[in-house]
């Protein structure tokens, strides 16, 4: 019996079943890294960016040789305080500023880790994004 227990609540954990764990400290102006499904807030300015997805991943593999350098979007939701919480997505190619603002402030994409490798799959949970909260125009609500 404790053992079929165990095995469902292994599952419902693996699944997503069980709250997201408490946001991370973070301060304007200072790089954090978040995995998929976590948040960081700035408590002092009532600001909290989360990591929700990398719903693409097109980065050319190390060890390979590409025509295009590919790229991968990074999707993060941004709430100020108790206003509705604004979703964007970010892309890591240069060419592209992995940037977003709302309320005056706004949120960069630094790096996305891991990077491709030839022959090996990345799940989900295994990336982890540095972003940067930091004042802005705040004028935009899409990723530029």
């Amino acid at each position: 019996m404790a053992s079929a227990f165990a095995a469902v609540f292994t599952a419902f954990v693996l699944l997503g079943g069980v709250a997201a764990s408490p946001p991370c400290q973070a301060a304007l102006g200072k790089a954090f890294r978040l995995r998929v499904g976590e948040s960081a807030r700035v408590e002092k300015e009532a600001l909290e960016v989360g990591f929700q997805d990398v719903p693409a991943d097109s980065r050319c593999p190390k060890g390979e040789q590409c025509i295009r350098e590919g790229e991968a979007i990074v999707r993060v939701w941004f709430q100020k305080g108790d206003q509705a919480r604004q979703t964007f997505e970010l892309r890591t190619s240069p060419k592209e500023a992995g940037v977003a603002g709302a309320g005056g402030f706004e949120v960069r994409l630094l790096h996305l880790d891991p990077y491709p490798v030839t022959g090996r799959t990345l799940e989900r949970g295994q990336y982890v994004a540095t972003l940067e909260l930091s004042r802005g125009s705040g004028a935009s609500s899409e990723s530029r």
